[in-house]
């Protein structure tokens, strides 16, 4: 069977990212508007350990995460992603002052197999706006929040192939093991550490 290169997921990928970035601005300059300033902490840089779920599949994550003043109000965050996928930058982040985050993780070429057939559909022609190399590398949308209190980000992505998943990280030693991932807050959170405890049981 033909592997089949599907141009309309990589442009609604992109037409969402560039709605949230727009409504990340909107929401900033509402807050610079209110005279509220960066009233967030800037969070500490360093290494953010944790997990994610994807299609019932729990694995562990690891973030090197960069944080520093941007414009306005919000927080810049550029660094690194490691996970069983391999290793992604990330890059364009920003949180603002509420602790809403969102960042883009991009993978280098090459990480998406390239289609050995191409189909458009009937009547129509090629948009030409994705290129080879856009289609060949893996991208993801994280939305995410900053627990200030907790000093964790919790949150979903969605890649440009269109498969999403859920995600959990906090800054320090690596989670030691996941019990399983549940929804809360729209982000995914180690079991144990809904019941109180540090993270343990099993890992797949």
């Amino acid at each position: 069977m033909f592997k089949v290169r599907d141009d309309s997921k990589i442009l609604a990928w992109r037409k969402r990212l560039e709605q949230h970035r727009a409504e990340f601005a909107k929401i900033e300059d509402s807050i610079a508007a209110q005279g509220q300033g960066r009233q967030l902490c800037i969070p500490a840089s360093g290494t953010y350990n944790g997990c994610y779920g994807e299609n019932g599949f729990k694995g562990d994550t690891s973030y090197v995460l960069t944080f520093e003043p941007a414009r306005g109000s919000a927080v810049r965050v550029h660094g690194t992603v490691s996970d069983t996928d391999g290793q992604a930058i990330i890059e364009d982040g920003y949180i603002l002052p509420n602790g809403d985050c969102y960042w883009i993780e991009r993978s280098p070429p090459g990480s998406i197999d390239p289609p050995t057939k191409r189909v458009m559909n009937p009547g129509k022609k090629g948009s030409g706006e994705v290129t080879d190399e856009q289609a060949s590398t893996l991208m993801a949308l994280v939305i995410a929040k900053y627990t200030k209190d907790e000093g964790h980000i919790s949150g979903h992505y969605e890649a440009n192939t269109g498969i999403t998943g859920t995600m959990w990280c906090k800054c320090g030693p690596p989670v030691a093991s996941i019990v399983s991932l549940s929804e809360s807050n729209g982000g995914a959170i180690p079991m144990a550490m809904l019941d109180g405890g540090g993270g343990g049981g099993e890992s797949d």
